[in-house]
């Protein structure tokens, strides 16, 4: 660029002197000369002041080739802690996931056995019920027997009585080991 000033103004030069003539005299030499000599001092200035802003706007370019360095270097970091942090809180879903699915299967052996539990208090409710009539029917069938009764149990020679009192005491007892609850094998109750 500045080549370029310095040849416009030697070509402006040149057209000037050209022009001028050599025949017009000193005088209008002098006024050609001083003329190209305030045109040089001009072409000059104006050079002195680009190359000033040309070094200005380079101390500008390099401050921002800098900062421009710095940013970077400092989103490569960002860049690298935002990777790692992605990386651990891929590592902590997933084992969240896994503890997740831990906890429901667990939930899950839980529930089934809750509902085994009920269905066994159920059944326990149930026998219970059915113990205590068995129970009530026995005391009734003691509260209804009489002295013959009682004289006949104890009769040595026959024992009737004594065989049918059994065989009363052996029906009950069966009817009572039916209905007895039975823990199922590998459960618990707490």
């Amino acid at each position: 660029m500045r080549t370029r000033v310095l040849l416009s103004g030697v070509i402006l030069i040149a057209s000037v002197v050209a022009t001028a003539g050599v025949s017009a005299g000193e005088t209008e030499d002098q006024r050609i000369v001083a003329r190209v000599q305030r045109m040089l001092r001009q072409v000059s200035q104006e050079r002195g002041l680009l190359q000033t802003e040309n070094t200005k706007l380079k101390g500008e370019v390099d401050d921002l080739t800098k900062k421009l360095g710095g940013l970077k270097k400092t989103s490569d970091v960002a860049l690298s802690k935002s990777r790692e942090s992605n990386a651990t809180l891929s590592e902590n879903l997933q084992q969240t996931v896994q503890n997740l699915r831990k906890t429901e299967s667990d939930r899950n052996q839980l529930q089934e056995t809750v509902v085994g539990q009920a269905q066994q208090i159920d059944s326990c409710e149930s026998k219970n019920v059915d113990l205590v009539l068995v129970n009530r029917e026995l005391i009734d069938h003691y509260e209804k027997k009489g002295i013959f009764d009682a004289l006949l149990q104890h009769e040595p020679v026959t024992q009737l009585k004594r065989v049918e009192i059994e065989n009363i005491a052996q029906e009950y007892q069966d009817r009572i080991d039916q209905l007895e609850f039975r823990r199922k094998a590998g459960t618990t109750i707490h």
